[in-house]
């Protein structure tokens, strides 16, 4: 893996497969009418597939480019030194762009395709669907007691409750274990640990039934990246790297820690803030790998969403099986019909009536964000290289855009989700 140097930005577009999506998204209600173009940037775009008619309020390619453009322009340098991007429209990107730059000491670019970002919780979608490929080779099950699967492993789960801990619990943070939101963060990459090692070493209480109440948990994840390289006799890094990665074709990607450096691509720096500037700051490691190391690219993402959104194929491959990927995206723990629920691996974002799901992520000093409208065939990935409480703190300075109200779609609450991503307000239109 490069540090990066200062490069020539390289610029190409598709303009007809970017205007079928935004078809798509004004079919959302989403009308962006954003309209000064950003800073110059890189932007690399792969086209995968064909493009599609969908019926809808855009009809003009440049408006989505030109919100992002006008967004990304007030928040680099505001907010974070840079930020990547990748937009999708079932099998096809539409957008992959990068602003700013990936380490202000060299004032390096962003480049969507080759600039590695660290995506915190957004890895976990990739942990799940490592999960969900061994129920669909019978080597996994949702509902079995997971103490099943650990054997000889020097990890167990208590048998403290008469219920078991299944699968499907860790799938949707519903084990029961206490939370304990520090992923065990370590500056010094000799301290990285095997994940067999941190599973017993931070070992959590189960202090409430398995499958009552929701306690976001790392420590699920990670057990549940340790279930899947048991099953398939690897570990957990290998083994997302030849059934995931491989077939989508996510070169820039990967679990391990330190990134390898003969990893292809620059990684991108964390920044911290000096007064009305960033610094590049000290790289952290996540001991529970498989609930938060993952590093990639917008274009990588892009790829993994694109199979998310084509029931489970990219290519002329297959990750999951259509069915699989339903069950992924279809709700498994209902709190109350009226509030925001999980998926498997998912989390389920806008009112109880959108079908949007996705996932956040953030470590140190970094900052993610991945949200499909599966409904829509549409993916949206965004990562910045600095803190969320940096991002957060400057909303009242983003440019706005309006969103037109389609009764027969939760755009409300579609734009709502969009503002979230961009930590842009969103003002609606009756």
């Amino acid at each position: 893996m490069r540090r990066p140097q200062s490069s020539t930005r390289n610029d190409s577009t598709d303009r007809t497969t970017r205007r079928s999506f935004l078809a798509g998204l004004g079919s959302l209600g989403l009308a962006g009418l954003g309209t000064s173009p950003g800073q110059a940037s890189a932007r690399s775009d792969a086209q995968r597939g064909g493009s599609q008619s969908v019926g809808g309020l855009f009809t003009d390619s440049e408006e989505l480019e030109a919100f992002v453009d006008d967004v990304m322009a007030d928040r680099i340098g505001t907010t974070t030194p840079g930020a990547t991007i990748a937009i999708v429209s079932g099998e096809t990107p539409i957008l992959t762009k990068g602003y700013g730059t990936a380490n202000t000491d060299v004032d390096a670019p962003v480049r969507a395709n080759e600039t590695v970002f660290r995506v915190g919780s957004v890895g976990k979608l990739v942990t799940y669907t490592a999960v969900m490929q061994g129920v669909e080779q019978g080597v996994l099950d949702l509902d079995t007691d997971v103490n099943s699967y650990l054997g000889d492993s020097t990890v167990s789960v208590p048998e403290t409750d008469d219920d078991p801990v299944t699968l499907r619990h860790l799938g949707t943070h519903t084990a029961g274990f206490e939370s304990l939101l520090d992923p065990d963060i370590v500056a010094d990459p000799a301290a990285v640990d095997s994940l067999e090692s941190v599973l017993v070493d931070q070992q959590p209480e189960r202090i409430r039934p398995p499958g009552e109440l929701v306690g976001y948990s790392n420590y699920g994840a990670g057990l549940a990246g340790h279930i899947v390289a048991r099953a398939h006799d690897t570990t957990f890094e290998d083994y997302v790297q030849s059934e995931i990665f491989e077939p989508l074709e996510m070169t820039h990607s990967t679990f391990a820690q330190p990134v390898p450096s003969d990893q292809p691509g620059t990684l991108a720096a964390p920044h911290i803030r000096d007064g009305e500037s960033f610094l590049p700051a000290d790289d952290v490691y996540i001991n529970m790998r498989a609930a938060g190391s993952l590093s990639a690219t917008a274009t990588d993402m892009a790829a993994f969403m694109q199979a998310h959104l084509s029931d489970g194929a990219f290519g002329d491959g297959q990750i999951l099986d259509a069915e699989t990927v339903d069950t992924m995206h279809s709700r498994h723990h209902v709190r109350h019909p009226a509030v925001t629920n999980w998926r498997y691996g998912f989390h389920e974002y806008g009112d109880s009536n959108a079908n949007l799901v996705g996932h956040s992520g953030a470590t140190v000093n970094f900052t993610s964000y991945l949200l499909l409208a599966p409904d829509h065939d549409i993916g949206i990935f965004v990562a910045y290289n600095s803190k969320p409480s940096e991002l957060r703190g400057h909303e009242e300075k983003a440019p706005t855009f309006r969103a037109g109200m389609n009764p027969t779609t939760p755009t409300q609450s579609t734009v709502r989700l969009l503002g979230w991503i961009f930590h842009a307000p969103i003002h609606t239109l009756k």
